[in-house]
């Protein structure tokens, strides 16, 4: 390196450390206001006698919230910091006339961006471990706690400034770079959940909860920040997002030596990137416009309003950016163009080439079924066994597998499109084939036209067997049984004779074999009263005492308790 390089190295240093070096002070603050003045106020208020420890269970405990914003916040402002100047023209114009390459330009604005969230968070950390230490308090956590803590936090954080500093050289405006950097942060996560929650419209039976459930969410970096509390960073999970982070610094090293330096003021630095700007905002607010009409309204109209409506106004909205003016009304056939795509695009999907919609398995191919209104469920079966009413259910009879598939089938060749004013209902539909194959749907199902086959299904043995913890072969022993006025929640009358309990459970059960379909449906008959039965285990669960309770109310006029229950 020559004497003026070195010279141009050093005053580049010495003026980032004058204008953003505020920004390394910030972000030591607002770490020590999450972390360590927490663990002060905890030391002030001990009482040894009250023994009023702070339940932390990791460092993310102390200010889950405070944290994750400094982990999503600051390195996107400091990689608006470091890059600032390719954004103004007059200092785009000095910086570049300097004689220092621009990749090692790059490069060290990098890395005194990166020392920026570096060196405040090892000095939390070291804080912190001083408090733990220093202060005489059975703390719950530990220095490893505060180790952990510390090597996710620089992973996010350098994986989120990394990302920054990409957005930075391809864009030619601060404002423009923020409001990008926060989009690419939630982009993955976005556009999976407005893909998934269009698709139902167009295929019918799709079940966008099965796919929106899982780890989604994870995607965007600040939300699993978030979520370290719960479930550690893996040590495979940390090196991809090193990886990406180097990934990133790369090919922002790349495209700085081949980002034009007029650039600068521009929406985008590169041409290339402006119509996949407008035609991407204009995609996105499609599908916003598309998912919001679907929900609120159900009808195909509005739908394709939306469609219409949104993807326009993303349009313009996009141009105007781009173009930085509002006169963008003469750019017309960039949406027509824009417009027949997406035209044929849905229209493909509608038709369903695949036969996706139309698909229902081979009685002789399949080993269970699964019928319920929820997805999750289906993912995580045991969570049924512990539900006191489970709606959810895998069946396995002969007559069951008969009579979901032929719902089934009448659904796809119904299709209906019940309103959202209307008695409607989630249906999930599920099939385990013998060849160890999932096929899963999601249906939006009005009652009534449909309800001989909910009364074939779930009037079935198998299923109220399944439904009803009370008609299991195995839960906890009855002890206790308090029936409740429906009114004032009062017990009125309280059972404890175990051969009491055994003849009302008894009674209570050939009630539950006899409730009809449309009880379980639409959530029972008039409640007269509330059965409470307490296990032997500690826990409880409720049961309606409703009009269809014709075997427990001659018990209960047999016992002479009738009477105390009809009192008000």
């Amino acid at each position: 390196m020559s004497v003026k390089q070195w010279s141009a190295n050093r005053a580049m240093w010495g003026q980032n450390l004058r204008q953003i070096g505020w920004i390394a002070i910030i972000h030591w603050l607002l770490w020590l206001a999450a972390i360590v003045l927490p663990m002060a106020l905890a030391y002030s208020q001990y009482d040894p006698k009250v023994g009023n420890i702070p339940q932390w269970y990791s460092v993310y405990d102390i200010a889950n919230g405070m944290e994750a914003l400094c982990a999503w916040l600051v390195p996107i402002l400091a990689a608006a910091g470091v890059v600032r100047y390719m954004h103004e023209k007059r200092s785009a114009d000095f910086i570049h006339s300097l004689p220092i390459r621009r990749t090692e330009l790059l490069a060290g604005q990098m890395l005194i961006g990166w020392l920026f969230l570096a060196v405040p968070l090892v000095l939390t950390a070291l804080v912190a471990i001083g408090c733990l230490y220093g202060l005489d308090l059975p703390w719950p956590i530990g220095a490893g706690d505060v180790g952990r803590w510390l090597g996710e936090t620089l992973v996010v954080e350098t994986m989120i400034f990394a990302l920054g500093v990409m957005v930075g050289v391809l864009v030619g405006q601060s404002i423009v770079h923020i409001v990008l950097t926060n989009i690419a942060l939630f982009f993955p996560t976005g556009i999976m959940v407005l893909l998934f929650s269009n698709l139902p419209l167009w295929l019918y039976g799709f079940p966008d909860g099965y796919y929106l459930s899982g780890n989604l969410m994870d995607w965007a970096l600040p939300i699993r920040y978030k979520m370290l509390t719960d479930q550690a960073m893996s040590a495979g999970e940390a090196g991809l997002l090193l990886l990406l982070s180097l990934l990133f610094f790369g090919v922002s090293i790349w495209l700085y030596e081949r980002r034009p330096t007029e650039a600068a003021g521009q929406a985008l630095a590169f041409s290339v990137l402006r119509p996949l700007f407008v035609y991407g905002v204009a995609f996105c607010m499609c599908l916003t416009g598309g998912f919001y009409f679907g929900q609120v309204q159900r009808q195909w109209g509005w739908i394709i309003f939306g469609y219409v409506a949104f993807s326009l106004i993303g349009y313009a909205v996009a141009q105007m950016v781009v173009m930085k003016t509002w006169r963008v009304f003469h750019k017309w056939k960039g949406y027509i163009a824009f417009a027949a795509v997406m035209s044929v695009l849905f229209l493909t999907v509608r038709l369903d080439p695949v036969g996706y919609v139309r698909h229902v398995p081979n009685l002789s191919d399949i080993e269970k079924v699964y019928f319920g209104q929820s997805v999750m469920n289906w993912q995580n079966p045991n969570l049924m066994e512990r539900e006191f009413e489970a709606f959810d259910q895998f069946l396995r009879t002969k007559d069951n597998i008969k009579a979901v598939r032929a719902l089934h089938a009448q659904l796809v060749h119904d299709q209906p499109l019940p309103s959202r004013f209307g008695n409607v209902r989630p249906i999930v539909i599920g099939y385990v084939l013998k060849d160890g194959t999932r096929l899963l749907r999601r249906y939006e199902v009005p009652i009534e036209p449909y309800m001989l086959y909910f009364q074939r299904i779930m009037g079935s043995n198998e299923y109220k067997q399944q439904y009803y913890l009370l008609l299991r072969p195995s839960y906890s022993p009855i002890r206790q049984v308090t029936i409740r006025n429906v009114e004032t929640g009062r017990p009125v009358v309280v059972l404890a004779d175990p051969k009491e309990i055994e003849s009302f459970v008894q009674a209570l059960k050939q009630d539950l074999w006899n409730e009809p379909v449309e009880d379980i449906i639409r959530g029972g008959s008039t409640w007269q009263g509330d059965i409470e039965l307490l296990q032997s285990d500690g826990d409880s669960f409720t049961v309606p005492l409703s009009s269809h309770s014709t075997h427990v109310r001659e018990w209960l006029q047999q016992q002479h308790h009738w009477e105390q229950i009809q009192k008000r």
